[in-house]
């Protein structure tokens, strides 16, 4: 029997997705972005009873994070384990958390990764233990973890922890706030509150500074991709309420088109997208290796919607980097970079 400390909400999304010759969308997002979907279909609904304390240390943190770090996740504890423990050997199926981990001076605590880790360097070495729905439990057994770190819900992994007597953090990131969340319990977790407090501190301030930016200019009207059929505009999907995509077009300065729909990953038809008549198109293609014949051929795509703003005005743009679609305190780049796309003031956003 596990403990459960948090709650979990219960929210619709559409799981869909490869990569390939069938869709634009690498592993590494598929990990990131569908760990996520997953966790918004947690089988277990409601509030749970909270513990006094379930960090290592106290943390100097505001009511509001504190809040929001109860609200964006949760740690199943099994009998055996102890709160009061710090982990010395922790593996991360999540992509993201591995980065926060690292950010916190913690890096040479992680033992195995996800097959889908491609940040920090330092972890290009360690031991792969498998994905979300593919766990190398026998692995993960003879790496002899204290803490098993997930995003997404696991089954089999969570069963193999609780006979094992490890603790298992489930990060449920879904908006920028839960990055922040996240810090501040593994922070705890670690012994690495103060580390925790600097990396909050120092995301916040730069989100400000993007808010301060763009303060009072136009906002234009955006359609976000992060998966589509590569050959044609189809199968796209998208970002809907209550997502860190949705929040990051907001805090660039740009209104997400599809912000508005009440399922977090919506699939969306080409007849939408051309009801909604975006201004501007970003593709999140994270990894993909953008040559300009391919740069020339996704566009012409596009071209082919007829006289849409985006299309007509030429507004169409391409993000590749690693993190587009791994929510991490590194996801502050991605947001700056958005927003000289949609207010360049002299800057070359693409």
């Amino acid at each position: 029997m596990l403990t459960m400390i948090g709650r979990t909400t219960l929210s619709r999304a559409d799981p869909r997705g490869r990569y390939g010759k069938d869709h634009l969308c690498p592993p590494t997002a598929v990990c990131a972005l569908h760990a996520g979907i997953a966790a918004a279909f947690a089988t277990l609904v409601g509030v749970a009873v909270f513990a006094d304390s379930v960090f290592a240390e106290p943390l100097q943190v505001s009511g509001k994070c504190m809040q929001a770090a109860a609200e964006a996740s949760y740690i199943l504890e099994p009998p055996r384990a102890s709160l009061a423990g710090v982990p010395r050997r922790i593996i991360t199926i999540a992509p993201n958390s591995a980065e926060i981990i690292c950010a916190l001076g913690a890096g040479d605590r992680i033992v195995g990764v996800s097959k889908f880790c491609v940040f920090p360097p330092e972890l290009k070495d360690r031991p792969r233990v498998g994905g979300l729905f593919d766990p190398d439990l026998e692995r993960i057994t003879t790496l002899k973890p204290d803490l098993v770190v997930l995003r997404g819900r696991s089954e089999s992994l969570e069963q193999l922890c609780s006979q094992l007597g490890v603790a298992v953090y489930l990060d449920q990131t879904n908006r920028l706030a839960d990055i922040e969340a996240c810090v501040v319990e593994l922070g705890g977790r670690l012994g690495r509150a103060s580390e925790a407090a600097v990396l909050v501190e120092r995301f916040r301030g730069r989100l400000d500074a993007i808010r301060k930016r763009v303060a009072g200019k136009p906002r234009p009207r955006v359609l976000l991709t992060a998966q589509r059929l590569p050959d044609r505009i189809a199968n796209v999907l998208t970002a809907g309420k209550g997502t860190f995509l949705t929040e990051m077009l907001e805090i660039a300065g740009g209104k997400n088109i599809f912000g508005h729909l009440d399922i977090p990953w919506p699939q969306t038809s080409l007849e939408a997208i051309l009801a909604q008549r975006p201004a501007v198109i970003i593709e999140l293609m994270p990894e993909l290796e953008l040559t300009d014949e391919l740069r020339q051929r996704l566009l012409g795509q596009w071209k082919h919607l007829g006289p849409i703003p985006a299309v007509a005005q030429g507004r169409i743009y391409f993000i590749t980097d690693d993190h587009a679609l791994i929510p991490s305190p590194r996801y502050v780049e991605i947001i700056e970079r958005v927003s000289r796309i949609l207010h360049p003031e002299g800057a070359d956003g693409r």
